[in-house]
């Protein structure tokens, strides 16, 4: 490629992160990677009775959580820094840009202003509409009705109108969906700024108008996005060419639905990024299940089949991705898939790669006491932990070792610490030595001398020291819960 590759994420901060938008952020992202180029993140802020300061920070957190770092853009938590050469990309900090960039467009008559009102233009909807067709701004059965050959001074507040070509076709040629034709005269004349306050002033531009201008002064040159904006593609189009500037590539992927067919809603689940995470998720199994939707990876030349083979890494997945193994179609998205990939990836990982994720957990599970664990006890707990479905079950599956119980499993208690065990309860209480091979020798010779097997004194151990019949291994959940403990929680049965 001549030109370095230049991506961007362009949110809207009116809501949640969506799956859906991080699932788009991921191949921006993937595709900058892969080219060695740069990958912007930039705030479209322009619906002022929506777009609030904190949806941005969910964004900028949600973001960085996922680990999509961004080459260009804003600083987390600080709305007046940035960085890049770009910046601010925040649209409302670029007002000044986009105004100049309008009153171009209006002193070379590629732009008009409008001072039909909204109740004029409601009127016209209706008698377009009643004659059976559709209403396009100075088009079709409203031709000739709107302000495009007025010529309206600055003198009287004004919107201001795109003027868009009349004839033949504006042709998006998409890098997953192929080529697809407009009609240019089926496109009406377009807002590209709001009525401004007073005579003369350009008002707040729209969403259309900004994301080109954006794209052109930030050097995009591939603009991936969800497939919802395919329809804004062929108004974008004719004002690249007006702004003097190169297109850019496009590529719209497919939207996500649930995995009835139906689109991705509450219903089928947690649907903004926030709730993944707090559901326990690492970001790389998130990172691995989205980028799944819509892509099939391919390792020379054949769609990968295995499960050890979808367990891709980040690398990996930089260096296979491409467009051209995008669908076209929407992909389903699979809460089951993401989850066992979810327990794949913990399984696999290191415990220090773990322990950043799972410490947020710990932080509620322990009171904070895990902050002050040395890492040779982290490193055992999380082991120990470690065939959890989520750092939520693992995070739970280690209160034990820092709650001593207070209730009891009945049934199981009056099952499994018995008279008969209560004497080896006892010898256990009495180990001093607890490294690993110096418990495991003590706990054999304990059964041998009682008669016991390893289930049934394992099992009251358990019960006596976790209030259930359900722990790590025994060594482990002795090693965790530490002697002195050990010693006192088995005092109250003894």
């Amino acid at each position: 490629m001549s030109r370095q590759v230049v991506t961007r994420f362009a949110p809207s901060p009116t809501g949640m992160l969506h799956i859906g938008g991080v699932r788009t952020a991921l191949f921006c992202w993937l595709f900058a990677r892969k080219h060695g180029g740069r990958f912007i993140l930039r705030l479209e802020d322009t619906d002022l009775s929506r777009s609030t300061d904190d949806n941005i920070r969910i964004i900028e957190e949600g973001m960085a959580w996922c680990g999509l770092d961004w080459d260009e853009g804003p600083v987390v938590g600080d709305p007046s820094q940035w960085k890049g050469p770009h910046g601010p990309y925040r649209q409302m900090q670029r007002m000044d840009l986009y105004r100049a960039k309008i009153q171009e467009l209006l002193d070379k008559g590629l732009a008009y202003r409008c001072r039909c009102s909204r109740e004029t233009m409601e009127g016209r909807r209706k008698t377009v509409e009643a004659a059976g067709k559709v209403f396009q701004y100075n088009r079709g059965v409203d031709a000739g009705k709107g302000c495009a050959s007025a010529a309206h001074d600055a003198s009287q507040p004004a919107a201001i109108r795109f003027r868009m070509p009349e004839g033949g076709d504006i042709v998006v040629a998409d890098l997953i969906k192929g080529e697809t034709r407009f009609p240019a005269n089926s496109l009406d004349d377009w807002i590209i700024a709001r009525t401004g306050d007073g005579p003369g002033e350009i008002g707040v531009p729209t969403y259309n108008f900004c994301v080109v201008v954006d794209d052109t002064d930030m050097q995009v040159t591939h603009v991936i996005r969800g497939d919802d904006h395919l329809n804004n593609t062929p108004k974008q189009i004719p004002l690249y060419e007006a702004l003097g500037s190169d297109l850019p590539a496009f590529a719209h992927v497919p939207m996500i639905l649930g995995a009835d067919g139906a689109k991705l809603s509450k219903r089928h689940g947690a649907t903004s990024i926030t709730e993944y995470q707090a559901m326990g998720l690492l970001p790389s199994a998130v990172r691995l299940a989205l980028a799944r939707l819509s892509w099939t990876p391919k390792i020379d030349g054949r769609a990968v089949e295995t499960a050890e083979e979808e367990l891709l890494t980040d690398a990996q997945m930089i260096q296979l991705f491409d467009l051209e193994d995008c669908q076209k179609s929407a992909a389903r998205f699979d809460m089951d898939k993401l989850q066992w990939l979810n327990q794949k990836l913990i399984q696999r990982s290191s415990w220090q790669e773990l322990e950043p994720h799972l410490r947020p957990f710990m932080a509620e599970v322990s009171k904070g006491a895990w902050a002050a664990k040395p890492d040779a006890w982290k490193a055992q707990a999380i082991h120990a932990t470690q065939k959890g479905k989520s750092l939520t079950d693992m995070a739970e599956a280690l209160r034990f070792a820092f709650e001593g119980p207070t209730t009891f499993d009945e049934k199981a208690a009056e099952k499994f610490i018995t008279p008969t065990v209560k004497p080896a309860l006892r010898e256990v209480r009495d180990l001093t030595d607890y490294s690993h091979d110096a418990l495991e020798a003590g706990f054999n010779a304990i059964l041998e001398r009682h008669g016991l097997k390893t289930k049934d004194l394992a099992q009251a151990l358990r019960v006596a020291l976790c209030s259930k019949p359900v722990s790590p291994g025994i060594f482990d959940t002795l090693m965790l819960v530490g002697r002195d403990e050990v010693v006192a929680r088995l005092d109250r049965w003894l």
